[in-house]
């Protein structure tokens, strides 16, 4: 991606040292989901993300875990970066996992289990991920280029950045 295409995009903001991507995130009108999870509630690095909120059913109800003053600032995509959705099902999909390889999973094994994730590369290409793990053997993230990205979220759900995760495409 160009700096003529961070011109004509407005979700993109170039600057001369950085490039930034603002992800947007469509809510569903789905129920409050029985109880919150937080941070603690994910297996090994899936728990120090850069930024995470809890999405709430209206953007006043997010609550913002770390890295930012709103959603908005935890959908910010930079180069490196992925945004990674986690419902309570996938997270306790990680955390299974997790207790199985005896707490030696790989980050990429962890990310496999999350419903949406999207990434920007080093390049500042949009990405979506469409590796797939579930223990079932090697994970090997395919990341599949976009011209743009979204997130479909629940309430309750989890958005979580990470920084330096998404390598060179081929």
């Amino acid at each position: 991606m160009g700096s003529d295409a961070c011109r004509r995009d407005p979700d993109i903001v170039a600057t001369r040292s950085d490039q930034t991507y603002q992800v947007s995130v469509e809510r569903q009108k789905a129920a409050q989901a029985a109880g919150n999870y937080d941070l603690a509630d994910l297996p090994g690095d899936l728990a120090q993300p850069a930024a995470a909120a809890r999405v709430g059913k209206a953007p006043k109800q997010d609550k913002i875990l770390r890295g930012g003053r709103s959603l908005t600032a935890v959908s910010r995509l930079q180069p490196g970066a992925a945004l990674a959705v986690y419902g309570r099902p996938e997270s306790r999909w990680a955390m299974a996992y997790w207790r199985r390889t005896g707490g030696g999973a790989s980050m990429t094994e962890l990310l496999s289990y999350a419903r949406q994730l999207v990434g920007m590369t080093p390049d500042a290409d949009l990405v979506v991920c469409l590796c797939g793990h579930a223990g079932q053997g090697p994970c090997i993230p395919l990341w599949a280029p976009r011209d743009e990205v979204s997130l479909t979220v629940q309430p309750n759900d989890l958005v979580l950045r990470f920084d330096g995760v998404v390598q060179r495409s081929l």
